[in-house]
């Protein structure tokens, strides 16, 4: 494996990671947004679904074409199922450092745990769709 494959691998991976980010993100902060934006639940909640399903397959789409032209039919491709982790992981540490919780009402409710667990567990499913696509 060359330093160059190397290095394009990490940047699928952190690719993978932000867009995870994001979507646990918009999720976590809802009673923040809400009380930020000043939207009732229900535009928030449409405002939310939209910019996650649009942002969703605008990136899966960029993703997979990324994917194909920079890590191609390689076997190393299918490590991006476990190296998006840890850049989700700095991600979500410097936004808890940057924008610490201060109003008792912004924490998220019990039940986004569970939501969060399921995310997990099918993240990588996910990616390794667009893998065996692209290594196709």
């Amino acid at each position: 494996m060359t330093m160059s494959f190397f290095l394009k691998l990490n940047i699928v991976s952190l690719l993978y990671g932000w867009i995870f980010f994001i979507c646990m993100t918009l999720q976590l902060n809802y009673y923040r947004l809400l009380r930020l934006t000043g939207w009732t639940a229900d535009n928030l909640d449409l405002f939310l679904l939209i910019v996650q399903l649009v942002g969703l397959s605008v990136a899966t789409i960029f993703i997979y074409k990324l994917t194909v032209t920079w890590l191609g039919h390689r076997r190393w491709i299918y490590a991006t199922m476990i190296l998006w982790l840890p850049y989700t992981v700095i991600f979500t540490m410097v936004f808890t450092y940057l924008f610490p919780i201060s109003d008792r009402g912004d924490m998220p409710v019990p039940v986004q745990g569970l939501i969060l667990l399921v995310m997990l567990w099918g993240y990588p499913l996910y990616i390794a769709i667009i893998s065996l696509a692209a290594r196709t």
